[in-house]
């Protein structure tokens, strides 16, 4: 018998889909996603995959969820937050049952009111009803799920991966002129994406630095006019994996001046395709693929005179040092990948077991 997993998404992103097929084409998984399908924040459709049918959200009322979920007895329940209340019913009436049920953390704990009083409701209430384990993307997640009293072996690790074999082919530097290279930035054009901060630190860096670099910005979202009417900055639309490797073959750096990233798998991304990064301290994935003045520049996120310095020092380090930076981006970005995820999942099971 195939076995079945539960996927109970807000939003679908792409890179999730290359662990979906690991899940399908490693272990034979049968796998059903539901999805948050209105209000979407990225333009991404998902494809026809085998092994993986996917719901929209809008198609259930709570109660026909709730008997869709129990009709399909799956082996293992996903759940990505705690946002859908119906999502949570789901999640008490399969744990009623005994099925395991796994939340997936990607956020940082700051310590904030907020996640205080989070914090209490999951640890005393939420987690004995809804949740036998937690799925943290690194190790500023692991914090935040012992805080909601999750013990050790409740928690698992690699929640997170790009499609590590599609970005992983190596581009090698591009060895024009250095005025002939750019800093990229992709993602939402949105304020939390820190989009002011990298506009002031370009002007600073070009008018007062006499930097040479451009600047390369890709997505979409409500700043896209303050992007548009930048001097020596190129705005482009969101891409697939292809248009991603061609943006960074015309780039010497990626930048994510981020003011909130809870992980950021575009970090990795961009590792893999061989670019220095230049990551805020808000960037919750900066502890695996980056090391400050290894393969890229750490600098305070909201300060624009900050990260303009570490743009200068990017592009003014001679090609040699350049190639040196993109090959250990290129290593670091190995160290999660589809197959761990996938593994990571499973290894609920295997537990359960052996127990």
């Amino acid at each position: 018998m195939a076995l079945k997993i539960l996927y109970l998404y807000t939003e679908v992103m792409g890179y999730q889909t290359s662990v979906f097929k690991r899940l399908v084409s490693t272990y034979g998984a049968s796998i059903d996603v539901v999805h948050w399908d209105h209000n979407k924040l990225t333009p991404f459709k998902h494809l026809n995959m085998e092994g993986v049918k996917f719901h929209p959200r809008s198609s259930f009322s709570s109660e026909q969820l709730k008997q869709f979920s129990l009709d399909l007895r799956p082996d293992l329940i996903y759940i990505s937050g705690w946002q859908d209340k119906s999502y949570l019913q789901v999640a008490r009436s399969l744990r009623l049952m005994g099925y395991p049920v796994v939340v997936g953390f990607d956020d940082q704990w700051h310590g904030r009111l907020r996640q205080l009083m989070g914090s209490y409701l999951m640890k005393f209430i939420w987690k004995k009803r809804y949740f036998s384990h937690a799925w943290v993307a690194g190790p500023m997640q692991y914090e935040y799920a012992k805080r909601m009293g999750f013990s050790d072996n409740e928690i698992i690790f690699n929640l997170l991966s790009c499609d590590v074999d599609a970005f992983s082919q190596s581009l090698g530097m591009q060895e024009g002129k250095n005025d002939a290279l750019n800093f990229l930035f992709v993602g939402r054009f949105h304020a939390n994406k820190g989009i002011n901060t990298l506009l002031e630190a370009f002007r600073i860096y070009k008018s007062q630095l006499n930097g040479t670099w451009g600047l390369i910005c890709a997505g979409n979202g409500p700043l896209r006019d303050s992007l548009d009417r930048a001097s020596g900055v190129q705005v482009e639309e969101f891409q697939d994996i292809a248009g991603l490797r061609l943006l960074a073959e015309r780039s010497g750096a990626f930048i994510l001046p981020s003011r909130r990233e809870p992980w950021g798998v575009v970090v990795q991304e961009f590792a893999l395709l061989g670019l220095p990064l230049i990551l805020s301290d808000q960037v919750g994935s900066h502890p695996l693929f980056m090391i400050n003045g290894y393969n890229g520049y750490l600098f305070g996120h909201d300060s624009a005179v900050d990260l303009a310095k570490k743009m200068l020092a990017i592009s003014t380090m001679s090609l040699n040092e350049r190639q040196k930076y993109a090959n250990r981006s290129r290593k670091m970005g190995l160290v999660i990948n589809p197959e761990m995820s996938a593994a990571s999942l499973l290894s609920i099971l295997s537990a359960s077991r052996q127990n």
